[in-house]
């Protein structure tokens, strides 16, 4: 949506109400959002001018404008939902049910796509503590297939390993929550395990024991 013009020149913004600006502005900067944009093949905007678009609009224009994405996808409605009701819970029932999904031997094939747009969905309306909690979630998730069915592709890898190292890194900031750095060691000693039986998880077990070290100091 633009800004109007009329005869006189561009319109003058008007500034709309914080809070409902604020909410705008988050949840068009949202990948749920913008994938649901008809206009699939736009250039989508920038922060910038995402901003000086809604700094043109009113309230009820904003009010208009976020209805209408509402009632454009389920991912829509579950992240206003969450903003505007303070709570989460769906989300995270969603993020949950993909990890099952996703993470089941049965199926021979690890294909995480639907169980990480699930996280990213959560982890916008998460608070911080939350957000390493579903991470540590998704980790320990994984471990769990790998006992099961000892294989994965290199990208996968990775992305575990950075994952455990954020984890580790931001969990040093809640030495004070007990089952926070009862969860690390738990996923820190199942990577140890696996590393001796399949030579695979030296990078992790290295992870493990920096923020052992760390935790020491």
């Amino acid at each position: 949506m633009t800004a109007r013009h009329d005869d006189q020149g561009p319109r003058r913004a008007v500034t709309p109400h914080h809070g409902l600006g604020q909410l705008a502005i988050s949840f068009l900067k949202s990948q749920s959002c913008l994938r649901a944009d008809p206009l699939r093949f736009v250039m989508p905007l920038t922060a910038l001018q995402l901003r000086k678009a809604l700094d043109a609009l009113d309230e009820s224009e904003l009010r208009e404008l976020i209805e209408a994405l509402y009632k454009t996808s389920t991912d829509n409605k579950r992240f206003l939902t969450s903003r505007l009701d303070n709570d989460n819970s769906e989300l995270l029932a969603v993020y949950v049910k993909e990890l099952e999904k996703c993470f089941d031997p049965k199926k021979g094939e690890l294909r995480v796509a639907s169980a990480k747009k699930a996280m990213q969905n959560y982890l916008r309306v998460a608070s911080p503590i939350e957000m390493l909690q579903a991470k540590i979630r998704y980790i320990g998730t994984a471990l769990e297939y790998w006992q099961k069915l000892p294989y994965w592709s290199e990208n996968h890898d990775t992305t575990l390993g950075n994952m455990f190292e954020d984890v580790t890194k931001c969990a040093l900031n809640y030495s004070e929550h007990q089952e926070i750095l009862d969860s690390i060691h738990r996923i820190g000693r199942k990577f140890v395990e696996q590393e001796r039986k399949f030579g695979y998880f030296d990078w992790h077990v290295q992870i493990y024991k920096n923020f052992v070290k760390a935790l020491e100091q």
